[in-house]
């Protein structure tokens, strides 16, 4: 931390006592002054009342017989006196005579009347005595320079000794505390020591309170300290955590852009370098997975809601014949600067899909020969029908003709062989689009769908009996079997339902009916 230079108390108490030192003296010095000039003013005044008193009757004779010498006298004598300035004598028969000392400005002048000597009572004429203004000024000054000294002289002294105890009592144990205190460092045990002048006063009730906050800020620093420790190693473990995880994690940006990931997402999409080169184009999960259009509804409706979205998604990876399977997890959160993040969660998943593509297509497919089983047939067909409701179909229900004959004699794998030969020749008989289905046993299901043209299911039927006639090779003893099929039709335009069982119901009585007549033909219900 940068050094600050410390100005210190006392120096600034100096400056703040001698300004206001001075300015009281400046107004004591100005209050003197008016005070000495309005009592110059009044001993100048009585100073002249006094004078007058004196010559006053010698003033009165000489205006009375108009006597010139003795005026003459009576004015020498006034203005050998240092007070007096001016003097003039006037009487009202004319009579007149002034005299003044030099041409200064006059200051106090008292006027009196000169009464007759023989009458008393009248008035004869006036005396006038003037004093220069100088004089009140000089005398005014000399008091208030006087008073101004012993003035100053106990304001300074005063002040001198105040500083000198502010200093001792206040200023020097305030520094002592504020560099004990500044020297003190965070976590330090050191601690201000009480000074014993002044242990019960506020300083010492200040060195114990900054003890005090220093014991509980060192305590608050331990355990600050330990808690540190601890979010550290729990930040550690986390990190660990999170790299080392099973589960890919990631997050998105409300653009649903790549923002940050763990070590586990890019091992399990398997392409570091290609993760790394998106990240500045934000096109990372555009060009890793095979359903783009899925991703961009999966980000959608998460930003939509705060519940958790989830999809399977294919990767795209050259050189693999199937796909491997990533399960994603995606739900949106705020962040503590209020912006919408998504934080995501991927799984490698392939072996889960494989697995119950293998589940799905048992439960869907025969295993030996391939085709639908019934379940998975009749909802082929009710998807077929809600989705075309003036479309047609054709129920074939085809059953083999000597195949017990050929399992009882040869066995259950050569039945197995005829069944799978059998089934290839059905395939082969249909169109793509037509179900082929194995209903048990010997027994099929095939369903022409779309069946607009009428004479197809003939030429579809005698096909099949064709085409199943045709002879078997054994694999085991190269021995040539034959069975044939006898085959039960209706279609929708013929039945009165569109239920799934009771077409089969109907073809069923059909088949039957073939059977009875010698087999390996086909009829229509009707």
């Amino acid at each position: 931390m940068a050094q600050i230079r410390i100005k210190p108390l006392h120096h600034k108490l100096v400056l703040t006592v001698v300004s206001i030192m001075l300015l009281l003296a400046a107004v004591t010095a100005g209050l003197v002054y008016y005070y000495e000039s309005e009592h110059a003013h009044l001993e100048t005044e009585q100073t002249l009342n006094q004078l007058l008193d004196t010559v006053s009757l010698t003033a009165s004779i000489a205006a009375y017989s108009k006597n010139e010498q003795i005026a003459q006298d009576v004015l020498s004598g006034l203005l050998k006196n240092t007070v007096v300035q001016r003097v003039e004598i006037a009487s009202h028969e004319g009579f007149s005579l002034s005299h003044e000392k030099q041409s200064l400005p006059i200051g106090t002048s008292v006027v009196r009347n000169l009464i007759s000597p023989f009458n008393v009572g009248e008035v004869i004429g006036k005396i006038s005595l003037h004093a220069s203004v100088n004089y009140n000024q000089e005398k005014a000054q000399q008091s208030t320079i006087f008073s101004i000294i012993i003035s100053a002289s106990l304001i300074g002294l005063t002040t001198l000794i105040i500083l000198w105890q502010v200093k001792r009592q206040v200023s020097a144990p305030l520094s002592f505390v504020s560099n004990t205190l500044h020297a003190i460092e965070a976590g330090s045990v050191k601690r201000i020591l009480l000074l014993n002048s002044h242990k019960q006063d506020e300083l010492g009730r200040l060195g114990r309170d900054i003890n005090a906050l220093l014991d509980t800020l060192g305590s608050q620093f331990d355990a600050e300290r330990v808690l540190r420790e601890k979010v550290e190693t729990a930040e550690q473990q986390l990190r660990h955590i999170y790299n080392s995880s099973s589960a890919g994690l990631f997050v998105l940006d409300e653009q649903g852009d790549l923002s940050n990931y763990n070590s586990t997402f890019t091992r399990i999409l398997n392409n570091t370098r290609q993760i790394n080169e998106n990240l500045a184009t934000n096109d990372l999960f555009k060009n890793l997975l095979g359903q783009q259009d899925e991703f961009a509804l999966l980000i959608k409706q998460a930003l939509a809601s705060y519940q958790l979205e989830t999809h399977d998604f294919p990767l795209v990876e050259a050189g693999r014949s199937a796909p491997r399977w990533m399960h994603c997890l995606l739900s949106k959160m705020i962040d503590s600067n209020g912006v919408v993040v998504l934080e995501g969660v991927i799984f490698d998943v392939t072996e889960r899909v494989q697995n119950e593509e293998v589940v799905k297509r048992e439960a869907y497919y025969d295993h030996l020969t391939g085709m639908l089983r019934r379940n998975p047939a009749k909802m082929q067909f009710e998807s077929y029908l809600s989705n075309n409701p003036s479309a047609n179909a054709c129920f074939l229900l085809l059953d083999l003709d000597g195949f017990k004959q050929v399992n009882d004699t040869y066995g259950h794998d050569a039945g197995d062989q005829v069944l799978t030969i059998a089934a290839e020749r059905l395939f082969k008989c249909v169109r793509v689009n037509d179900v082929v289905c194995r209903l048990g046993g010997d027994e099929f299901l095939i369903i022409l769908m779309n069946d607009h043209d009428v004479s197809l299911k003939s030429e579809v039927a005698n096909k099949m009996l064709e085409s199943i006639s045709q002879p078997i090779s054994l694999d085991d003893t190269n021995e040539l079997v034959s069975v044939g099929v006898s085959i039960g039709m209706t279609d929708l335009r013929l039945s009165k339902s569109t239920n799934f069982d009771t077409l089969i119901k109907d073809a069923d009585q059909a088949m039957y009916q073939v059977k009875n007549d010698g087999k390996n033909n086909y009829q229509i219900k009707s």
